[in-house]
């Protein structure tokens, strides 16, 4: 058995979360051959070989999008024999998935879904997955939520092909000794100086204007209960509305507000130097939650069902209702006030991570999933028990 693993730089899902999922199965699957094509430039390349994804192949294609690259890859495919050797084409973005449409149209074809998709993508994604006809090839999809699942099936894509794959993370990335060295490389001195991660799949999609003033709102009730030392929010460069937080910061004259690090696209990097991630509704969260969880840090959050679906309020996280920046404010405060709640938080969410999210059991169900699909057999991915607080509602 021969996987083609496929992914373009234009996708939401080429960062080094996703990334590293693929990193993760790679020579992990018994017998399995696995090759990986990525479709882009040079800062892709470089984000997979920062998260070990090896070997890999770069093929350049226009803006990096997967279907302007039809021409090149059929040359590609065609020199190498790819044709003649592969079985499955494992693909990671949905761009990803049209090629592979075109190109091996009678080949099984996957797609793993990390982050939810935009309603035109997923009436695309409808049109492929309809257009079989006599052809041997059996077209799967792979969200790693029940919400992303509700979302391709709510633009029609057959429930049939649609199966939830809960994602996996090496838990062995997180270097808890870290903390010390990054806390002096952003220049945080003392116990009492807090920060906060910014989490959001892709890394810079969160509001950040929004997440500062939830910050400044926690700054102000420690300065009332007389509560010594700053609090700072970690941030990517390019994090959204990042020149607006700038400003505001400014005129505030708090300088130590926020602190710039593009390492937070990697969160097991920083996060063992923070002291609370921050996943504020709606681009919060995603799969830097399971690395939050897997650091031991604790969390507060929006309650999207995407969220609640991973955490519960009070129980592994702090979640408040969506948009509501003083809720955000508040639940912040009372994390970093209260030392036992913060405890019980962290440790509960840690203990999910490692039971339900761990890099075997992920490599385990994909490896069942090709097998599945080699033999003929309908896919059947093993179940997994919720750990959010949907659970109760059976909405999950």
């Amino acid at each position: 058995m021969h996987v083609l693993h496929l992914i373009d730089g234009a996708s939401a899902q080429a960062c080094a979360t996703t990334l590293a999922m693929l990193a993760d199965a790679m020579g992990r699957l018994g017998d399995i051959r696995q090759s990986v094509v990525l479709l882009g430039g040079e800062p892709l390349t470089r984000m997979a070989r920062d998260v070990g994804v090896e070997p890999i192949k770069t093929l350049g294609v226009p803006n990096t999008s997967a279907p302007l690259g039809l021409f090149g890859f059929q040359h590609y495919v065609r020199a190498t024999g790819l044709r003649d050797t592969v079985t499955h084409v494992h693909c990671w973005s949905i761009g990803a998935f049209s090629l592979a449409s075109f190109v091996f149209r009678d080949r099984d074809r996957l797609l793993t879904l990390t982050s939810e998709p935009a309603p035109g993508c997923v009436r695309w994604l409808r049109v492929l997955c309809g257009e079989r006809g006599g052809q041997r090839g059996r077209p799967v999809v792979l969200p790693v939520s029940s919400t992303i699942r509700r979302a391709v099936l709510s633009g029609g894509v057959p429930e049939g092909l649609v199966h939830v794959l809960r994602p996996g993370i090496d838990h062995s990335r997180i270097v808890f000794g870290d903390r010390d060295p990054l806390r002096n490389q952003w220049r945080v001195t003392g116990a009492n100086h807090k920060v906060i991660a910014l989490l959001s799949d892709p890394p810079a999609t969160a509001d950040a204007i929004e997440s500062l003033l939830a910050v400044e709102m926690a700054q102000l009730a420690r300065d009332d209960h007389n509560e010594a030392g700053p609090i700072s929010l970690l941030v990517h460069p390019r994090q959204r509305a990042l020149v607006r937080a700038k400003v505001r910061m400014r005129e505030t004259l708090l300088p130590h507000l926020l602190i710039p690090d593009d390492r937070v696209e990697q969160p097991w990097r920083v996060l063992p130097g923070c002291d609370l991630a921050l996943a504020p509704a709606p681009h919060g969260g995603g799969l830097s939650l399971l690395w939050a969880m897997a650091a031991n840090v604790p969390i507060v959050a929006g309650a999207t069902y995407a969220v609640s679906e991973i955490v519960e309020d009070r129980h592994s996280a702090l979640l408040t209702k969506p948009g509501q920046t003083h809720a955000l404010g508040h639940r912040i405060t009372q994390c970093l006030a209260d030392e036992r709640l913060t405890w019980k938080l962290r440790d509960t969410a840690r203990h999910e991570a490692f039971s339900f999210f761990s890099r075997q059991r992920y490599c385990q169900s994909m490896q069942t999933v090709y097998e599945q699909l080699a033999s003929g057999t309908p896919v059947e991915v093993p179940d997994l028990e919720i750990t959010g607080g949907l659970r109760f509602t059976g909405r999950a």
